[in-house]
């Protein structure tokens, strides 16, 4: 018994040096509500589900199947009376021919991040990434980061280039990097 909870801690803290639950919890919890907010998101049916992809470093697959129960819990299979089916897939998996409405990237490297961004640009998935330090050189949408409150990031050049149309109270009470 007293292996099984030191192997069970120790997991943890090795887990909880690459992410902070906290802000990953945040994240997972604000950023696809967020997305919804698009207006130009299609859906076939009033019913079609939503699609989620959780893209990751084969390094960090426990993170990412973590993240893919934070969601099926958040939103109890739905999000916006949608149901949600989520994908994780590691980026040198990633291909572009899969159609998503919500894509979420774990800890990467920026030529990874824009492989990302080029997979899933042709299906005009809402992109969003943990590490908001590089949202700005990443081509990546969204980002969530803790001060003393969760800030909202929104990447100005990514909000243009593809034609997002997020409603203006959310552009007011965001943080928009240029």
């Amino acid at each position: 018994m007293k292996k099984i909870f030191l192997s069970i801690i120790l997991t943890s803290q090795l887990w909880c040096a690459a992410y902070d639950p906290f802000l990953l919890e945040t994240q997972l919890t604000l950023l696809p509500k967020i997305a919804m907010l698009e207006k130009n998101l299609v859906f076939s049916h009033p019913r079609s589900p939503v699609k989620l992809l959780i893209a990751y470093d084969r390094e960090d697959e426990d993170a990412a199947n973590l993240s893919a129960e934070i969601l099926k819990r958040k939103f109890n299979g739905n999000l916006n009376n949608h149901p949600i089916i989520v994908t994780i897939t590691p980026f040198d998996k990633l291909e572009g021919s899969a159609s998503y409405h919500f894509v979420y990237s774990l800890k990467a490297s920026v030529s990874q991040l824009k492989k990302l961004r080029n997979a899933v640009s042709p299906s005009g998935a809402i992109t969003a990434l943990y590490e908001a330090d590089k949202l700005g050189e990443s081509n990546m949408l969204l980002s969530i980061q803790m001060e003393r409150t969760p800030v909202i990031l929104i990447n100005a050049k990514e909000l243009r280039t593809n034609h997002y149309s997020l409603p203006d109270s959310l552009l007011e009470i965001a943080r928009i990097i240029q």
